[in-house]
C-alpha cells in the first residue's frame, strides 16, 4: 500500500521478510486487475510506490495487473462493476464497500498517529477479519494518508468558529461528513473533487480548504495561502488509503496476509514520509489552537459524529472503537464518561 516515498531496503528481502517466506515464488499464482487510484496518473509517485504491494503479492500467489486511474469515482465504479478485481481508493471512497473499514476515517475520531496505528492494527487481527468484510467485498490493507488540517486563505479565518461564519470551503462532494462540518461551523460548502479542490483554493475560488499536509507541496496549496494564509494545527481527522478486492477471486487467506502486512511493514516505510510532509509546513502559517478554541472545536466534531452516529452514517462497531482507543490514550476526556457514540468507557 503505497505513498510518494522511497523504500530504502532492499525490497525483496524486506517482503520477503515481511510475510516469512521463502524465496521461492508460490506454485500456483493467479493474475487479478488492480485499479489503483493516482492523480498523476501511470507516472505517479502512488502507482511507483505500489510496486511493492505487486511484489508482496506476487510471493503470496497473486500476480497484480496495474492499472493507474486519474479518476478516483471512476475507479470505485469499474471496481464495482467488476472490471476490476481490486482497487485502490481512499477510505472514505471505500466506505461503500466495507463501511467498518471505511468509517476509520472519521471526523475527528482520532488524533495522533499511534492512535491510528492502533486502529489499524485492530482491523489486521483475526479477530476483525468478519468486520473487513461485506458480501462479496473484504478490505485487504489499510495504510495512513496523514493528519487531515483546515487550509485557510487568510489566518484570521482560523480565530474562531465564529469567524469562519459565512466562509466558503471546498468539500469533497460524496463526503457527507464534511458538509455536516461546513454546515455547524456556519461555513458555505462549495462541491468539490480530490482533483479540483487544490486549484479552488488556490485562485481563491474558496475560502478554506481541508487537506492532509502531503497536499501542501503536491497540489501547491502554498499558492491558495499566500502571505495572510494559514493552517489549523488542530487534525479534523486522518485519511487512509484502503485496498478493497472481490473476495471470491483470491486465494482464500490471502486479504488477512495483506492486512498484516500493511499494518506493519508498510506502515513502517510509509509513517516517516507523511511526517516529513507536516514538517513541511513553515512554522509561518500554522495557527495554534489551544484553550476554549481547541474545546470548542472537540465539542463541534463530538456533535457531528453524534449526529452521525444517530443517522448510522458511520459503521457503529468502528466509532465505539475509535472512542475507546481515544478514551485509553487520554481517560480525562469528558466523552469517555458520556454515553454518546456507543456509550461511556470510562467508569
Amino acid at each position: 500500500m503505497p505513498f510518494p516515498f522511497r523504500c530504502r531496503w532492499p525490497l525483496a528481502l524486506v517482503i520477503l521478510a515481511a510475510l516469512g517466506m521463502n524465496s521461492a515464488v508460490a506454485d500456483d499464482v493467479v493474475e487479478r486487475s488492480i485499479c489503483v487510484y493516482d492523480p498523476v496518473g501511470a507516472s505517479g509517485a502512488v502507482i511507483e510506490q505500489f510496486q511493492d504491494y505487486v511484489v508482496m503479492a506476487r510471493e503470496a500467489g497473486v500476480k497484480f495487473d496495474l492499472r493507474p486511474y486519474t479518476d478516483e469515482g471512476v475507479a470505485a465504479n469499474d471496481f464495482k462493476s467488476g472490471r476490476c478485481d481490486a482497487v485502490g481508493l481512499t477510505g472514505i471512497r471505500a466506505k461503500q464497500f466495507v463501511p467498518f473499514a471505511g468509517s476509520l476515517d472519521m471526523v475527528g475520531a482520532l488524533q495522533t498517529y499511534d492512535q491510528m496505528h492502533t486502529a489499524i492494527r485492530v482491523m489486521a487481527s483475526d479477530k476483525a477479519a468478519d468486520l473487513m468484510r461485506n458480501g462479496g467485498y473484504e478490505v485487504a490493507g489499510v495504510v495512513p494518508g496523514g493528519k487531515v488540517y483546515l487550509f485557510s486563505r487568510d489566518r484570521r479565518f482560523l480565530d474562531s468558529l465564529e469567524a469562519a461564519a459565512g466562509k466558503k470551503v471546498a468539500v469533497i462532494g460524496y463526503d457527507k461528513q464534511a458538509r455536516v462540518v461546513a454546515n455547524v461551523a456556519g461555513a458555505s460548502p462549495v462541491p468539490a473533487t480530490i482533483a479540483s479542490f487544490g486549484p479552488l483554493f488556490n485562485n481563491h475560488s474558496v475560502d478554506m480548504a481541508y487537506a492532509p499536509a502531503i497536499a501542501y507541496n503536491a497540489l501547491e496549496l502554498y499558492r491558495g495561502l499566500g502571505e495572510d494564509g494559514g493552517v489549523a494545527d488542530f487534525v479534523l481527522g486522518m485519511l487512509s488509503a484502503q485496498m478493497v478486492i472481490h473476495r471470491d477471486r483470491f486465494p482464500a487467506g490471502f486479504a488477512a496476509e495483506s492486512r498484516r502486512w500493511a499494518a506493519n511493514k508498510a506502515w513502517d516505510r510509509i509513517l516517516p514520509r507523511i511526517r516529513q510532509a507536516d514538517a513541511e509546513i513553515p512554522d509561518r502559517y500554522w495557527v495554534h489552537i489551544s484553550g476554549e478554541r481547541e474545546s470548542k472545536y472537540r465539542g463541534m466534531l463530538l456533535e457531528i459524529r453524534q449526529r452521525l452516529w444517530e443517522e448510522q452514517w458511520y459503521d457503529h462497531r468502528m466509532q465505539h472503537l475509535l472512542k475507546k482507543i481515544r478514551c485509553a490514550d487520554d481517560p480525562g476526556l469528558a466523552e469517555c464518561s458520556r454515553p454518546t457514540e456507543g456509550g461511556a468507557v470510562n467508569g
